[in-house]
């Protein structure tokens, strides 16, 4: 399908300190893709950069073709670029279904005023919001839980509600970080799983994560140590790379 993503040549520094050092590397339309590394190899600068908390000092982020290296975070996510947190980023005193429910309004047709009027067209499409939280929920397993307050479940559940609102507002490319983070073996399991449906539902997912277990769900991993991309390829070959088990794995 072609490149959905491309870093080229990127570049970012701290007061004099090079984090990252003239990175490049693609990620594939409909694809998973995976970006690893250890502690301090530049990810989460990284990460900074192609969802627009950065920009590069030099390089560029292209998106579908064009470059949107200046562009600011809201208009990435309007055009389908949206990313998740380390920490699982939900709204805590309202339930569930009502965190889902606001994953929608990006994509609302009547606008705030008729929402706040509380217009036909506009309790419909509130109708139709809910109906799709609903079903969400479902798909991701929070049926039981959807009238419960996000900030009262577990972390797992949490990550849970967080991936299920950001699916719902129908990302191009999903950027997860460390969704991993906090959570259990039997969680990571059912994260792997969720990532696999919402794949073939179409979404394209990069991956950043220090979790080699969860990294197998990308068909291509690309490895960053010191600033620098030091190997890419499938899992077998990243598992086998001499440079990655001295820098990553600790052989």
């Amino acid at each position: 399908m072609g490149a959905l993503l491309e870093v080229r040549n990127v570049s970012h520094s701290f007061s004099g300190l090079h984090v990252l050092k003239g990175v490049s590397f693609a990620a594939e339309e409909g694809s998973i893709c995976g970006l690893i590394g250890p502690n301090g190899a530049g990810k989460s600068t990284l990460f900074n950069v192609i969802s627009g908390f950065l920009a590069p000092d030099r390089g560029e982020v292209l998106y579908a073709g064009a470059d949107i290296s200046r562009l600011t975070v809201p208009q990435r996510s309007f055009q389908g670029l949206v990313r998740t947190f380390q920490t699982p980023q939900v709204f805590p005193h309202l339930s569930v279904r009502d965190n889902l429910v606001a994953g929608s309004y990006k994509d609302s047709r009547t606008g705030m005023l008729a929402n706040l009027l509380g217009t036909r067209g506009s309790r419909a499409e509130l109708r139709r919001m809910r109906e799709a939280a609903d079903a969400a929920c479902e798909k991701f397993g929070l049926s039981a839980v959807r009238e419960r307050l996000a900030g009262k479940l577990p972390g797992g559940q949490q990550r849970l509600v967080e991936l299920a609102r950001a699916a719902l507002g129908r990302p191009r490319l999903l950027c997860l970080d460390e969704p991993s983070s906090g959570l259990n073996t039997e969680e990571v399991e059912q994260l792997m799983d969720t990532l696999r449906v919402l794949n073939r539902e179409g979404i394209s997912i990069l991956l950043v994560s220090h979790d080699m277990d969860l990294v197998a769900v990308a068909s291509a991993i690309h490895v960053l140590c010191f600033g620098e991309i030091i190997a890419s390829g499938p899992l077998a070959r990243i598992q086998s790379d001499a440079r990655v088990r001295d820098a990553y794995l600790g052989v």
